[in-house]
């Protein structure tokens, strides 16, 4: 390992401490050992995160029973911001994390309209009609779609190959949407869970466009925690519609774990983690893992949690969407 790694890692040990909570303390004994140069061990990270991504689509599940997607989503992120704020606190340079000049303050706020509450309502809201494999499905096909709209908007140039890629993933998307009989088009039969599902795709490509933005001003940290705490704020406004406060008297157990995971664990800890493992493999690899991986981790949790089986046509849909993922996050070689 070169000498610029180490010293980003230890930068990172400073970031977070191992005190602060038994998930924590994994995450440190991870890093350290990502630190001592074991090569083979570094793909936990990634795999580590998209087990983590993959338990809020079976928690989010649990509390579609008793919650409003606006009220999930407002206590999902009052928890993940708590955890973020602990992170910015616990950083090398606080001052600095907290710092945003005024002109991005509106395009802050739009991240938090359309990567929060936007996401996270149509997320929440799918999970009613849908399984939970199907959303995990759509969900990976993030990626190209954020691909073609960079492309369209922005001016980042995609490869035939990743064209077709983005071919390729679309074929995988309309076989699920129409359980592998692409006639139902014709009718627009579709699954109106998967349809939602969509629209939060839509939210994130969004919430993705204005963070290439953005990132080249600020941290990732930065970006996040400002993300959360706009959202947060439209949540408070907009879950009155859900009388958020009267949702909190009949919680149970279950779903306030659940929002309890997904706050910490999804949004904290996995957060970590994934910046760690784009550090020590790179942003190319870990994208690609973590977005063939949680689709899989999902339905087997699914299965485990739920029982929900898993069909031919969402075995193929999933196969052609990783395979144009892929593609399209594969860097040409020189």
């Amino acid at each position: 390992m070169g000498d610029g790694q180490g010293q980003t890692y230890v930068s990172a040990r400073t970031w977070v401490s191992a005190w602060v909570c038994p998930e924590l303390q994994i995450v440190y004994r991870i890093e350290r050992i990502a630190m001592t140069g074991f090569q083979n061990l570094r793909v936990l990270l990634p795999v580590l995160t998209s087990l983590l991504f993959a338990g809020s689509f079976v928690a989010g599940k649990y509390t579609t029973v008793e919650l409003g997607p606006l009220t999930t989503s407002l206590l999902r992120y009052v928890i993940a911001l708590g955890v973020l704020g602990l992170f910015i606190a616990r950083s090398t340079h606080p001052v600095k994390a907290l710092t945003v000049e005024r002109a991005d303050w509106g395009a802050m706020a739009l991240l938090g309209l359309f990567g929060v509450v936007g996401y996270h309502y149509f997320f929440f809201l799918s999970l009613r009609y849908t399984a939970t494999a199907n959303t995990a499905i759509i969900n990976a096909f993030n990626p190209v779609v954020t691909g073609v709209m960079a492309a369209l908007f922005i001016g980042e140039r995609l490869t035939r190959r990743q064209y077709a890629g983005i071919a390729v993933a679309l074929l995988g998307v309309l076989t699920l949407l129409t359980r592998g009989n692409l006639t139902t088009l014709l009718g627009l039969d579709l699954n109106r869970g998967d349809g939602l599902m969509l629209c939060a795709v839509l939210c994130w490509v969004v919430y993705s466009l204005i963070i290439k933005q953005l990132s080249q001003r600020y941290s990732g940290l930065t970006i996040t925690f400002y993300a959360a705490v706009a959202g947060v704020g439209q949540l408070l406004g907009l879950a009155i519609a859900e009388r958020w406060w009267q949702q909190l008297t009949l919680i149970s157990w279950p779903s306030l774990l659940a929002i309890v995971y997904m706050g910490m664990a999804a949004s904290g800890v996995a957060y970590l983690l994934f910046n760690l493992s784009i550090r020590q493999v790179g942003p190319t690899r870990t994208a690609s893992v973590v977005y063939s991986l949680v689709p899989i981790f999902v339905a087997a949790l699914a299965w485990l949690f739920f029982r929900e089986p898993l069909t031919g046509p969402m075995v193929a849909s999933m196969g052609l969407i990783l395979l144009g993922v892929n593609v399209v996050l594969s860097q040409p070689k020189v």
